[in-house]
């Protein structure tokens, strides 16, 4: 723990509750109440020293005090005695560090939100314990303090609220409440500020005041900001407040405010600025309003100019790191970078997967002769090459992608293409793997695009370089193309984005969506005079079923994803891309079972 700071949820002492003098019961009841009044609990360790760092403890050294001093039964009296209503699970333990030495440990778990606010006797400075007044401590950073009087007549009275008795009278009435404040300080009420929002706010005030959740006070008027509407408050029992959020035609929403903070940071690369603008606001609920408390960890998103989209945080609902990840819509929106790295030679077929990456921040990237010399070697064993070696082999020949040389797209700083080539003994290239990859220009722009794909030059050269009878089908196969996509999908992603990036499935803020493009054609070149074959040529369509669009040449689809996916998340968006390509070229009865 040495290093550590004192948080909300951790309090440490160097010395320990002097409970034969009046002040040390005081303090040991308030510091375990104001634990039980936060959401989590939170740990008192007795046996450390602390140094301020930046205005924060930090704890500098193990400092064990005397056993004698320790009586583990009288701290449990005291606590079981002093703090109202009876806390549960409330451990009391030493740790022996030897010489008659150690640590005093007090864990307070989370108590039920029903049995909260816990309460003490007010300090009386005495022996005497107060029987006529208390106080209610409250955790806030790495301090404890005490409610303030207004702010207990607002629990008291939501609790009256709660019992059944008048419950809309107090709602409405705590809707006004406001904190007091300096003069020169204009004070605010629930839903005021942007017109038309008034009405709407109260009553999703007052909603959650009757289902136990209290927002505070507001501190700000209703603004516009993003997709809609928002207001703050504060409350004592929560470090960051909340935020009451509404789009049009939707229900509010209550976002508590280190949530609300972390939508604002993931979209802070947003080039114009505007995070909630880019991300959009959490999506509400058509029948209540929604609650985003501060143990959510995955966020529906909706009302963004980037579409529809989640923010998640590690699975324990602990970790602090945010991250936000578009929702993995297909579409046929064509980028610019589409027709980039078009062969010498139109091939017969050509299948790649482009990968736009669009960080907020690309400054620290950079194409290494460190970086080559340490990746190059890997290209053998990437998807890519695995998927190309295989697809020989189906086929009965053994021509592994194993060599990789400089390819013919240029080698620079910014920009990268490596390929693995199958040459027959006159010059004709037969098959064909190649990356290639794109790095923006200094200070313009910010997406890295990265391309994997597989020619085939000539399907006659590939039958007679594997063996194969001149008569055989070699088309590609539907499973042939699906399995491109998915191992061409890693491999633009994951695998050469770390040309340039250490660890590019390392979570960065994005300035725009990231998103796969996939496609499959005989006619990359339009400037070529001579028609192009049909697709179908090269690629066996029949489980399409009927229908597509007459000679097609290609089939495109683009959808947003995000580097680091998991092999099944990827095959299952792999195959639900490859089913909405189908269905948007005319071959409607495509289902995912079809292949």
């Amino acid at each position: 723990m040495l290093g550590e700071r004192e948080t909300v949820w951790l309090d440490v002492k160097g010395g320990v509750y002097r409970l034969d003098q009046p002040a040390g019961p005081e303090e040991l009841a308030k510091d375990v109440a104001a634990f039980a009044n936060t959401p989590d609990g939170g740990l008192l360790v007795v046996g450390f020293s602390t140094k301020k760092e930046h205005g924060e403890e930090i704890l500098s050294a193990l400092n064990p005090v005397p056993r004698t001093l320790v009586d583990l039964d009288k701290h449990r009296q005291i606590i079981a005695t002093r703090v109202i209503p009876a806390l549960r699970n409330v451990s009391v333990d030493w740790i022996d560090l030897g010489n008659e030495s150690g640590m005093l440990i007090i864990e307070i778990p989370a108590q039920p939100r029903s049995s909260q606010l816990f309460a003490v006797p007010a300090p009386t400075g005495t022996t005497e314990v107060s029987k006529t007044a208390v106080g209610i401590p409250v955790r806030r950073g790495d301090g404890t303090t005490w409610l303030r009087p207004h702010e207990i007549q607002h629990f008291i009275g939501l609790g009256w609220a709660n019992s059944g008795d008048g419950i809309d009278k107090l709602a409405a009435a705590l809707a006004t409440v406001r904190t007091p404040q300096p003069i020169d300080k204009p004070g605010h009420t629930v839903g005021g500020g942007e017109p038309g929002w008034g009405g709407v706010f109260q009553q999703a005030f007052n909603d959650l005041a009757g289902q136990g959740l209290w927002l505070g006070i507001p501190v700000t008027d209703v603004y516009r900001v993003g997709p809609g509407v928002s207001q703050h408050f504060e409350t004592p029992t929560e470090l960051f407040g909340w935020a009451l959020c509404a789009q049009a035609s939707q229900r509010p929403v209550a976002v508590a405010g280190e949530i609300w903070q972390a939508l604002r940071d993931e979209g802070s690369g947003s080039p114009d600025g505007d995070a909630l603008g880019a991300l959009g606001f959490p999506t509400g609920d058509p029948t209540s309003t929604r609650v985003v408390d501060r143990h959510t960890t995955t966020v529906p998103l909706s009302g963004g100019r980037w579409g529809r989209g989640r923010l998640h945080r590690d699975a324990d609902g602990q970790g602090q790191s945010w991250w936000w990840e578009p929702e993995p819509t297909p579409h046929t929106t064509m980028s610019a970078p589409t027709r980039s790295w078009s062969p010498l030679r139109r091939p017969q077929l050509q299948a790649r997967v482009l990968s736009t990456l669009s960080w907020g921040d690309t400054s620290d990237l950079r194409i290494t002769p460190d970086r080559i010399d340490s990746i190059v070697p890997e290209l053998p064993v990437s998807p890519l090459a695995g998927f190309t070696t295989s697809l020989s082999r189906r086929r009965g020949g053994d021509l592994p992608a194993a060599v990789w040389n400089p390819g013919p797209n240029a080698n620079a700083s910014d920009r990268l293409s490596y390929s693995s080539q199958i040459i027959t003994p006159d010059g004709e290239c037969v098959l064909a793997a190649e990356v290639m990859m794109s790095l923006p220009p200094a200070g313009i722009g910010s997406a890295v695009v990265t391309c994997a794909e597989v020619r085939i030059g000539d399907f006659g050269a590939w039958a007679r370089a594997i063996g194969a009878d001149p008569t055989a089908d070699l088309r590609w196969s539907v499973k042939d193309l699906f399995e491109f996509f998915v191992a061409a999908w890693e491999t633009a992603t994951d695998f050469v984005p770390r040309f340039a990036v250490e660890c590019p499935t390392k979570r960065r803020r994005w300035s725009a969506v990231p998103h796969v493009e996939l496609c499959i054609g005989t006619n990359y070149r339009h400037s070529e005079p001579e028609s192009p074959p049909p697709l179908n040529d090269v690629l066996d369509m029949t489980p399409f079923g009927p229908g597509g669009y007459h000679n097609q040449t290609e089939l495109f689809v683009s959808l947003p994803s995000v580097p680091g996916l998991d092999a099944d998340t990827r095959r299952g968006r792999a195959r639900s891309a490859l089913v909405d390509m189908a269905h948007r070229y005319g071959f409607i009865q495509v289902r995912e079972s079809s292949f």
